[in-house]
Parts: C-alpha cells; structure tokens; sequence
C-alpha cells in the first residue's frame, strides 16, 4: 500500500496533467469539498474563493483564453509539510483583441491528510500582468452576469 509521500505525488502530477488540459474538469478533479483558492500577494485583495465560487470563476476564465500553453519551471513536493510549490508561465491568445496571456506565477497546494485531493491552492500572481488583466475580465464578468 503507498504511503502519504507517493499518494501526495501522484496527486500533484494529476494535478499538473489537469493543468496543461486546461478544462474545468481536469483541473478541478483533486480539489476536495473544503477546498479554498487564494490570490496573492493580499494587496490585491482578492478574497478566498471556496470551491464552487472558484469553479466558476475558473470556468469564466477559460472562456476568455484560447490556444492556452503552461510551462512549469519548477515543482517542489514536500510530502512532511503536505504541500507542494509550483513555479509556472503561460500563454494564450484572449478574447480581448490583440491582448495577449502572458501569466507569470508560484502557487502553493495543499494536500487533504489522506493526501489524496487538494484542499487549499494559493496563487501568487505576476501583479503588473494582474492589473491590465483583470479589469478586461471583470468588465467579461460583468457583460456575463457573472459579477
């Protein structure tokens, strides 16, 4: 029977796998009930988002992004802290005109005790991109009646 550490893994890399498919469902296939999504840095404030309010917002964003591409630089496991840090940049054309996707970030997952879902992602975000980007998308939000 594996242990916590390789449960832990295989988590993350069907996490990253979900990540690069980029769809809602794989990318939300490890998040736990209690899951909880945080943008950082808090300056943005940008409050916690609980599952299902992360799940739409995610979804709305996806929406927006077109011929989406990640690299993830680097991805850390500490299996004794249950955590993992990923260092990622993507791209994508956007539905905002010439605008492009040119994401830059570090996120923190947490793992559930059994290891086996993820409870809590905090996403570090590159703030000048965060600043032009998100007022085109809450204005997206908006026309959506989604905000």
């Amino acid at each position: 029977m594996p242990d916590t550490a390789q449960i832990q893994a295989a988590t993350l890399e069907q996490f990253l796998a979900g990540w690069k498919q980029f769809t809602p469902q794989s990318w939300t296939e490890q998040w736990s009930e209690d899951f909880q999504q945080q943008m950082l840095p808090f300056n943005l404030r940008v409050p916690p988002q609980p599952r299902g309010q992360a799940l739409a917002r995610l979804t709305k964003l996806m929406e927006t992004l077109k011929n989406y591409e990640v690299n993830f630089h680097q991805v850390v496991h500490d299996s004794t802290r249950g955590k993992a840090f990923i260092y990622a940049t993507s791209t994508a054309d956007t539905i905002f005109g010439d605008f492009k996707w040119t994401n830059e970030y570090s996120v923190i997952i947490t793992f559930t005790d059994d290891g086996r879902q993820i409870n809590k992602l905090e996403e570090m975000v590159d703030t000048d991109f965060f600043r032009v980007f998100w007022p085109k998308f809450e204005g997206y939000l908006r026309s959506q009646g989604a905000l």
